[in-house]
């Protein structure tokens, strides 16, 4: 008993510290680099949220395999951040590429880990999916210019869209908790709005405060995605 009250106390004092720490980055990222433009601080403080959720995973007394695939897919977008900060700082597509195979790395360790407790195929869900992907495509292939990204988007596309097909396809199922699913699946959707508004500022409109809007609805999503994990609440 006194042990279990020590391994508690302890869980929710890192949880408090992680999340204190991923904030207060998250916020010199957005005020102290975005708003003042400072390189210096972006490539610093941009990794760290993602990071802190990782460590999270890690911290959580749940062992499995889907906790695992979690903390792989924290780790690759993580360096994701990183190579996509570098491309923006050096303005290297090279680091953009790279940036994109981290990230759609992470994206297939997701969807491995959400598959752990649901290979259920949920067909309409997958027409939904995948419908708002060829929309998204449509409309960069059509208003922006893709160039040589062209093949290397249309594949980040349907993994991405795989992602959030099966983040969906645990909503419902028996043995998976209610809010395990419903919030890996809010956070999968909220990754792939963030994906778009990248995608969409990148190869066709400017849009205003794409920036802000990447970056917050990225972390939440992430969040949620690790969130998922959570399997006694």
């Amino acid at each position: 008993m006194i042990t279990n009250s020590l391994d508690y106390k302890n869980s929710s004092t890192r949880t408090k510290t992680v999340a204190i720490v991923g904030i207060v980055a998250a916020l010199v990222f957005i005020f102290g680099g975005r708003a003042v433009d400072s390189d210096a601080v972006r490539m610093i403080a941009k990794p760290i949220p993602v990071l802190c959720l990782a460590l999270w995973a890690y911290w959580l007394p749940q062992r499995s395999s889907y906790r695992i695939w979690l903390i792989a897919g924290l780790i690759l977008c993580m360096f994701g951040d990183i190579l996509l900060e570098a491309s923006r700082v050096w303005d290297n597509d090279s680091y953009f590429l790279f940036g994109l195979v981290s990230f759609l790395l992470g994206h297939v360790a997701y969807i491995v880990m959400f598959t752990r407790d649901s290979r259920e195929l949920f067909p309409g869900r997958a027409i939904l999916a995948y419908g708002y992907g060829i929309f998204i495509y449509a409309f960069l292939y059509t208003q922006g210019d893709l160039g040589d990204m062209t093949f290397p988007v249309v594949f980040y596309v349907l993994v991405i869209m795989t992602m959030v097909w099966r983040a969906a396809s645990r909503v419902g199922v028996a043995g998976i908790g209610r809010f395990s699913a419903q919030i890996g699946l809010i956070g999968a959707l909220l990754f792939a709005f963030s994906d778009s508004v990248l995608a969409i500022n990148r190869f066709a409109v400017d849009l205003p405060l794409s920036g802000y809007i990447v970056i917050i609805t990225y972390w939440l999503g992430q969040t949620g995605i690790a969130m998922s994990a959570r399997r006694d609440i």
